[in-house]
């Protein structure tokens, strides 16, 4: 079988594009999530000033440590997908090994 014709065979495979498509789906979730927080910081500082200037913890406000937050929130939201990608890497592995050899 030809390159282009194998990785036609794979492209093709419903299996392949219902993996893609997942993938695709938990990326720009995973984008929104994250636009959402990292908005939620801009617009409540700007319209939320009260709130954000209230003293949570000794001498930490909500904004500060809302903002510090999402530091965390990134880096979990990195872990899972991550975490993901291995389960959507393993699946590939499956789709490649049904198909013949170059």
């Amino acid at each position: 079988m030809s390159q282009p014709a194998y990785y036609d065979s794979i492209a093709n495979d419903p299996k392949f594009i219902e993996h893609i498509h997942k993938k695709n789906r938990m990326l720009w979730l995973l984008m929104l999530i994250f636009f959402i927080f990292y908005f939620s910081l801009l617009i409540g500082a700007a319209y939320f000033k009260p709130l954000f200037a209230s003293i949570v913890l000794g001498q930490f406000n909500f904004g500060l440590i809302f903002a510090v937050s999402q530091y965390f929130f990134a880096a979990a939201l990195a872990v899972f997908y991550a975490r993901y990608m291995k389960k959507v890497d393993a699946a590939m592995l499956q789709i490649l090994a049904a198909h013949p050899d170059k």
